[in-house]
């Protein structure tokens, strides 16, 4: 069975490959929500049903995976709630300060004169001090981002797209008539899902540090997901 730490880890590698294909789903969306020249080619004349009907698809899974990511609390999925719940475990914590901290340093392993060896020992003293202080500086961060996240009114609006209207069909009474969930009551904008988006981001990334001590490389992820999307967007005689 494997242990906390263990569980921990690899949830926060989940999330991370999970909230990857978030930003590759919204990649291909994201033109159909701002770009004039793609809304203006592809969303009209005889594409026009279906450039909305993919975009509508595109929307709904995009907020399944922003409220699943973010706010699910079923201890089997790996979400920003649950890791962030976690953290709250001051123990669990200093264990995982301590191996942000302390890393095993080959050349003081590899020396043989005391002197030297003194200094580098002094030196991963001072070092291992610097990292647990930018340790709680990470996690700090972290933690007043998902505060903020976690009652942004659009993220409560997700919620209800996911639970309502795209995992299930939900109809209210309203006026003696059933009528299906109407999104556009839920005072959510098109911007509001790149925000949550650009904010999950950042605590994925937090989270991988100080859970995983391991970074990602975001800007050629950006690359490479700009390109599949202009490449697959190209409005013919645009030149783009």
């Amino acid at each position: 069975m494997p242990s906390q730490f263990e569980k921990l880890e690899a949830h926060a590698s989940h999330l991370l490959d999970a909230f990857i294909r978030l930003r590759e789903r919204y990649a291909m969306l994201e033109p159909m929500l701002f770009d004039p020249d793609v809304s203006k080619q592809r969303g009209s004349g005889a594409q026009a049903r279906g450039f909305l009907t993919l975009r509508h698809s595109l929307f709904l899974s995009c907020v399944q995976d922003i409220a699943k990511l973010a706010l699910d609390s079923d201890q089997r999925t790996p979400s920003i709630k649950n890791l962030m719940t976690s953290l709250e475990d001051s123990h669990l914590c200093e264990v995982l300060r301590e191996k942000y901290a302390i890393w095993v340093v080959p050349s003081v392993e590899a020396e043989t004169d005391p002197e030297i060896i003194v200094a580098l020992e002094r030196m991963e003293i001072r070092e291992q001090a610097e990292r647990r202080a930018q340790f709680d500086e990470i996690l700090a961060k972290a933690k007043r981002i998902w505060a903020a996240l976690e009652v942004e009114p659009y993220l409560t609006g997700f919620l209800t797209i996911r639970d309502k209207v795209s995992a299930h069909t939900e109809v209210h009474l309203v006026a003696d008539k059933y009528q299906f969930v109407d999104i556009g009551t839920l005072g959510i904008k098109w911007s509001d899902m790149r925000q949550a988006i650009e904010t999950m981001q950042s605590l994925v990334e937090d989270l991988g540090l100080v859970i995983r001590n391991a970074g990602f490389a975001w800007e050629v992820l950006d690359r490479q997901l700009v390109k599949a999307s202009k490449d697959f967007w190209l409005v013919p005689g645009s030149g783009a």
